[in-house]
């Protein structure tokens, strides 16, 4: 049975007040008491360092952790966040890390059915041009898990921006049943992450050199991700 629709709303405000800070003051507790290890430092550092525009990319699953490395970026970032309820808590819990979201999908713009695609891309594409650098999950926000959409190699090709493959894991964590699997991390263990060479977008723009660059960016996520889950003790993942 559902509650009534009062208690719904009370429910949908108080959620949307409170989960933000709730939010983000727990995966910032999470992050400073796990233990972690790292496997391709230097190349975010390179990023960081030289002040350079990327576009920033893991899977849904292991958004998570991703926010406390936002902080170390000294150029704003936008992340690509869906246009739905739990988008904007997400919203509000990246500003909290100091950077900003743009709503919508760039899942396929041409498709009206995908909510905000055309405009997301023209308002990614004006904020990585500007010089900022982005942060997408080509398999969001509504999958197949571990599938790459168009989304963020269509943004690298009409940028020149190369793609910077991320994941992580934890020894301790809960894999939700969800779509995506999605990895909520728990404080006090072991976790790892791993950071991928830059890929950079190809020459050419014909269909093939187009599927092979997503093929490249979905195929170097999911060994992202197994090389984190192996190097935390995390076994057992359903395929």
């Amino acid at each position: 049975m559902k509650p009534p629709r009062v208690l719904r709303a009370l429910g949908s405000g108080l959620f949307s007040r409170l989960g933000p800070p709730i939010g983000a003051g727990f995966i910032r507790f999470t992050h400073r008491t796990t233990r972690w290890s790292w496997q391709g430092r230097e190349h975010l550092q390179a990023v960081v360092d030289e002040k350079t525009p990327v576009i920033v990319a893991f899977w849904h699953s292991r958004i998570l952790m991703m926010c406390p490395l936002m902080e170390e970026s000294p150029l704003p970032i936008r992340v690509l966040v869906s246009q739905n309820r739990d988008g904007e808590v997400i919203s509000e819990i990246v500003r909290k890390f100091g950077h900003d979201t743009i709503r919508g999908s760039t899942r396929n713009p041409n498709k009206a059915k995908d909510k905000g695609s055309a405009q997301a891309v023209l308002e990614m594409l004006r904020h990585l041009k500007g010089g900022g650098s982005a942060a997408i999950t080509p398999d969001g926000p509504r999958g197949p898990r571990g599938v790459a959409q168009t989304g963020a190699t269509m943004l690298s090709l009409q940028t020149g921006l190369p793609i910077i493959p991320m994941s992580y894991s934890t020894r301790f964590g809960k894999e939700l049943n969800s779509w995506d699997r999605f990895l909520f991390a728990l404080p006090f263990g072991r976790g790892a992450y791993v950071i991928g060479p830059p890929i950079h977008p190809p020459a050419a723009d014909d269909d093939d050199t187009l599927r092979a660059h997503r093929t490249a960016l979905e195929e170097t996520l999911t060994t992202l991700m197994n090389r984190a889950d192996t190097m935390t003790g995390r076994t057992g993942r359903p395929a």
